[in-house]
């Protein structure tokens, strides 16, 4: 079976990915402005992979990057590295979304520009990161990325 945290990570991977209709239409135009569009994932490379395809999602991404890589758990910075690693960029040029407070604040903490993605109107846990951008979803996204 999969384990408690791996369970909430791909339900909240879902939940990021899936049942929501602007989705792929935002990723598309993100794609088409020649952004770099991955996944940061304490979830296994099958089962991510399975979520793309399933989603129909696998020609949008450049990268899944998965724990299963570095041996360990989000929020450990060697997890965040690895985009940083593969790119040769520097950290606060990553958009990091999130549904999950604890990721954003671990992403946020590590450098990169952190989002909440808050589609049910949440209180942001009390931590030791406040998100520079909350969006209800990702069509918010458009207005506050530079465009090329």
């Amino acid at each position: 079976g999969i384990d408690a945290s791996m369970k909430n990570e791909l339900l909240d991977l879902y939940k990021v990915l899936s049942p929501f209709n602007e989705v792929p239409e935002v990723l598309k135009v993100l794609k088409e402005k020649n952004y770099k569009l991955g996944i940061l994932s304490n979830g296994t490379p099958s089962l991510l992979n399975e979520l793309v395809k399933s989603n129909d999602l696998d020609n949008i991404f450049d990268d899944i990057f998965s724990i299963e890589e570095v041996g360990i758990y989000k929020p450990d910075s060697k997890v965040y590295d690895m985009p940083i690693t593969k790119y040769k960029i520097q950290k606060n040029e990553v958009a990091f979304l999130s549904a999950n407070t604890w990721d954003v604040s671990g992403g946020g903490n590590y450098g990169y520009n952190s989002i909440w993605v808050n589609r049910n109107n949440n209180i942001f846990d009390n931590l030791d990161y406040k998100p520079k951008l909350e969006i209800k979803n990702l069509k918010d996204l458009l207005p506050n990325i530079n465009s090329n």
